[in-house]
């Protein structure tokens, strides 16, 4: 745990590779096309997905009300559901549907928000995009906000579990992320998180009352109103909150079990992700939409969507591990995600690392009583730090973009004297940390992805 890492280069093989394996997959998803030419009215496709997905919805919602099918059924698919609305809101993200029609992405935008529970899409929006330009480096803070970096321990359990669970980790990012305003994030969360949080613990607070009171032999139904409220609760904990702590829970390990980070070089793809395939990976792939196998093409080509890149990601895997891609990396967790690897303790890291999953399951869920404890505690006093700070009148501006001080990813490397290929290279990191400041869009994602390739 206290091993010291080597930073990775950006050498030619690494820039090389990239440029093969993002022609493979553009090859491979033209095939796609060419063979199935529906696949090009992406517009239409959305649509039916979303309606698909909203139906199914509410249809496993009146089934469950009806007494046809129990809870966990009734969990287990609208999680599936769920999953697929988070890929329509991850693609519509990336401006691949509806393009010229902004209402209807915000009309999507908004069924989504309250179908997932989570932070707004549209805050999402430049957090994810500003993750694609700072993948693996240390103001990545979407990545870092779901445990990105983190040792496995309670802290990275509950970010990984608890789909709020990024709240414990804010401050620490914040020095690091300069665009990251804590209030605004904090705002954007707010209605989802204490909705979630509200019929969560009520719905938990109620069936240990229910236990005492069982034990003690007496009748809930004498307290006032309770079998009118609760029967309410419960729809919600069964239909909304817990389908969305399934389906995030196990999204969001397989995402900081893909991602590198801490010793990687600015602008290299090569070395952000890598395939997490393994057949006991099942479980949480199921209800990601199979993202450990099928998220580093994405890294590569943005403007897949996601039903293609499951396709794709099947043909191009033996090209990308040919080229030295890694594939079921377990130890990434033992070395908090960290690309080099110690061959000494490999071994034993990547049986720990298969021990982490196991224990998420076992202790995550029976453990969410005290997570939620937790995040309210550690939100309270993020309310109480963001209210000092405006009536001291100590929150200046955010960022001075005049400012030389402002933190460029690869200017550590440099001072540390590790290799960087050229001045064009520099150049870009230096721009990508700048618009990283600035509202971005996938245009320019895709523009300096194309510019990394070349250089």
């Amino acid at each position: 745990m206290a091993a010291i890492f080597s930073t990775q280069t950006r050498n030619t093989h690494a820039v090389v590779a990239g440029r093969e394996i993002a022609r493979a997959i553009k090859q491979s998803d033209a095939a796609i096309r060419q063979e199935y030419p529906f696949l090009y009215h992406q517009d239409w496709i959305c649509t039916i997905i979303f309606t698909s997905s909203i139906l199914l919805m509410s249809l496993f919602s009146y089934l469950y009300l009806s007494n046809y099918i129990s809870a966990i059924p009734t969990i287990i698919s609208i999680a599936l559901v769920i999953s697929f609305l988070h890929e329509l809101e991850h693609d519509i993200i990336h401006n691949l549907y509806f393009k010229k029609y902004k209402s209807i992405q915000n009309f999507m935008f908004l069924f989504i928000w309250i179908a997932k529970l989570h932070i707004s899409p549209w805050y999402r929006r430049q957090l994810h995009l500003k993750h694609h330009l700072l993948s693996g480096q240390i103001n990545d803070a979407e990545e870092r906000l779901i445990g990105l970096g983190l040792s496995p321990n309670y802290k990275r359990m509950v970010v990984s579990m608890h789909p709020f669970g990024g709240v414990l980790v804010t401050d620490d990012i914040k020095k690091d992320a300069k665009f990251l305003n804590l209030f605004t994030l904090q705002a954007h969360n707010a209605p989802m998180m204490l909705i979630f949080l509200f019929i969560n613990l009520c719905f938990l607070g109620y069936n240990l009352l229910y236990f005492i009171y069982f034990c003690f032999n007496y009748d809930m139904n004498t307290i006032y109103g309770i079998d009118t409220f609760y029967p309410t609760i419960r729809t919600l904990a069964v239909c909304l909150c817990f389908p969305n702590l399934l389906r995030q829970a196990c999204l969001v390990l397989m995402s900081n079990s893909s991602h590198y980070f801490g010793d990687i070089p600015l602008n290299t793809v090569y070395y952000q992700n890598q395939i997490l395939d393994s057949w006991y990976m099942l479980p949480f792939q199921l209800f990601c939409f199979n993202f450990g196998a099928t998220h580093i093409v994405h890294h590569y080509v943005p403007s897949q969507p996601f039903y293609i890149r499951h396709f794709t990601a099947r043909s191009v895997k033996n090209v990308m591990i040919e080229l030295g891609v890694r594939n079921n990396d377990f130890g990434i967790l033992w070395r908090n995600n960290h690309y080099a690897i110690d061959p000494k303790v490999d071994g034993k890291q990547q049986f720990y690392g298969k021990c982490w999953f196991a224990a998420c399951i076992v202790l995550g869920f029976p453990l969410y009583i005290i997570w939620d404890i937790m995040i309210l505690r550690k939100l309270n006093k993020n309310i109480i730090n963001l209210i000092s700070e405006k009536l001291s009148k100590q929150n200046i501006k955010e960022h001075d973009f005049n400012n030389n001080n402002v933190l460029l990813t690869d200017e550590k490397m440099v001072n540390n004297g590790e290799a960087i290929i050229g001045n064009d290279t520099s150049q870009l990191n230096s721009l990508t940390n700048r618009m990283a400041l600035h509202y971005v869009s996938q245009d320019q994602i895709e523009e300096i992805g194309d510019k990394a390739l070349e250089t």
